[in-house]
């Protein structure tokens, strides 16, 4: 009984570690993007495949603003990096990650979202957003 106990062992132990394979984790199904600065008052940030578009609402404009960790000195510009995620499926963007001691809101729009920003707290506070876009479905 032993030796047919030993082969049988043998041969599950050669079938378990044939099939084995250490798999592959998954592909990211989005790509994520982190905007931060310094926030004084209410600003609003619509991206779209265009680009991004910035509208100062409230109290002073933003300062030390960065767009995926690279500065961005003028928000009044679409940042170059943009292009990577232009052709996501940029209207079910959502929030990730938030920091800050106000409110970070995003709404999706019909071909994008718009990112707000607002600091009612007196003087200017850090704000830091990371955003997951989905890739876009591959059509068959």
């Amino acid at each position: 009984m032993k030796p047919l106990l030993s082969t049988a062992c043998a041969l599950a132990l050669l079938f378990s570690a044939a099939s084995c394979t250490t798999p592959r984790p998954p592909a990211a199904a989005h790509e994520s993007l982190t905007i931060s600065g310094l926030i004084d008052g209410s600003e609003k940030f619509i991206f779209s495949p265009a680009g991004v578009q910035w509208a100062h609402l409230h109290w002073s404009e933003p300062d030390d603003m960065t767009f995926q960790g690279s500065h961005w000195y003028n928000p009044c510009k679409t940042p170059v990096q943009w292009a990577r995620y232009a052709a996501l499926d940029l209207p079910r963007a959502r929030i990730i990650k938030r920091q800050g001691r106000d409110l970070v809101a995003l709404e999706p729009t019909a071909d994008g979202f718009i990112l707000y920003f607002d600091d009612s707290p007196n003087g200017a506070g850090a704000y830091s957003v990371t955003i997951a876009i989905p890739r876009k479905a591959e059509r068959r």
